[in-house]
């Protein structure tokens, strides 16, 4: 998350994004490229999106009540932290979605 924030500061030659959940005391940080950049909806290696969050239930919020994942395309996403994979997994499960 820290270097996708520095390139987009250093002019973003990669057309990355970093949304927030608020500023400047966060609890969600989530990097991905800026949707006018996506060429094909089944390409998730484009389509990477990168999370790091201090508050899980703001990031189970930010998955399931906005349009910030794009539901409809394939994606990657990355995030070390305890909870990124299953809140995901039920997010996607509630929409009748599989993850791989």
């Amino acid at each position: 998350v820290l270097g996708t924030v520095m390139t987009v500061a250093r002019g973003n030659p990669a057309a990355h994004e970093v949304l927030v959940d608020s500023w400047p005391d966060f609890g969600v940080v989530l990097t991905r490229l800026r949707p006018e950049e996506h060429r094909d909806p089944r390409d998730f290696y484009s389509n990477q999106l990168t999370v790091y969050y201090r508050d899980e239930g703001a990031w189970r919020a930010l998955l399931g009540g906005t349009e910030v994942v794009g539901w409809t395309r394939a994606f990657q996403m990355q995030g070390m932290q305890e909870g990124t994979y299953e809140a995901v997994r039920e997010v996607a499960e509630a929409k009748g979605l599989r993850v791989e």
